[in-house]
């Protein structure tokens, strides 16, 4: 997704399997956060997978991620489970 400067604005990918579709590697550059950006992509992708058959849809995001977790929200996504990833001793 590029702003009216040609720049980039936000990144990201979906994959449809079936009748589900993941958002994965949703990024905004710092310099053009809070404009909607990330919104206006994610909608985008998810109304792709819808026309092409997804009914239900994914994503991970960190607990403490509250921007990213504010844009999903208004999205309509919530909270399925929590995770966290396990490290061995040092």
């Amino acid at each position: 997704l590029l702003d009216a400067q040609g720049r980039l604005a936000a990144v990201g990918q979906a994959a449809r399997e079936g009748d589900r579709v993941g958002l994965y590697d949703v990024f905004t550059p710092t310099s053009q956060r809070g404009r909607g950006h990330a919104r206006r992509l994610c909608a985008a992708l998810l109304a792709h997978a819808r026309d092409e058959g997804a009914r239900c849809a994914y994503l991970q995001v960190e607990a403490d991620n509250a921007p990213a977790r504010a844009t999903y929200t208004r999205l309509g996504f919530t909270d399925a489970y929590g995770y966290h990833y396990r490290m061995p001793p040092a």
